[in-house]
């Protein structure tokens, strides 16, 4: 997912119209950790928009409309597959480090990489349950990440720190009903 981030439009899938970002707002225990996600794809946004809204026995959800025109100074982490780092790093940032080696908080204002989707979850649901072996061994590592390759996984732009999500400048929300 390394592509360049100054220019990109960025979409977020919600129940209300974010016209302000709050990173601190972001549940815990997610791919990349507590704050802001959004994609380059519309349609999952679209579809995220929706999923939240019929949880939520709504009637609608929202796509807010992002543009990112600068990323100057900031730290950003790029995963361009679901490989063994990526994979490493969502595991810490969903709880479990101990099978990784990495600290949970690393320093990034902005990550990029593939979204853990439903069959992420499922896969990542598996090696902590040891399907594939000791969790943590690089053999049950790399039998979840050739799974995960076979997924055609979408991005996801996340965004840490209040600094990162100041630079985002809101082009549009709108509503998505719920089929």
């Amino acid at each position: 997912m390394s592509f360049p981030l100054p220019g990109r439009t960025l979409y977020h899938g919600s129940t209300v119209e974010v016209v302000a970002v709050d990173v601190t707002l972001g549940a815990p225990r997610k791919d990349f950790g507590r704050g802001f996600y959004t994609t380059t794809h519309l349609s999952q946004a679209e579809r995220f928009a929706q999923i939240k809204a019929r949880r939520e026995r709504l009637a609608a959800g929202y796509v807010s409309v992002f543009r990112m025109p600068d990323v100057e100074g900031l730290a950003i982490e790029s995963f361009d597959r679901p490989d063994a780092a990526w994979f490493d790093f969502v595991l810490a940032n969903r709880g479990f480090p101990q099978w990784t080696g990495l600290d949970s908080t690393r320093a990034c204002d902005v990550v990029t990489g593939p979204v853990a989707n439903d069959a992420v979850g499922l896969v990542l649901n598996q090696f902590i349950a040891g399907a594939f072996g000791e969790p943590g061994s690089s053999e049950a590592k790399a039998t979840a990440v050739r799974l995960l390759e076979a997924q055609r996984l979408r991005d996801q732009v996340f965004f840490a720190t209040p600094e990162a999500a100041a630079r985002l400048e809101l082009v549009e929300a709108y509503r998505v009903p719920v089929d």
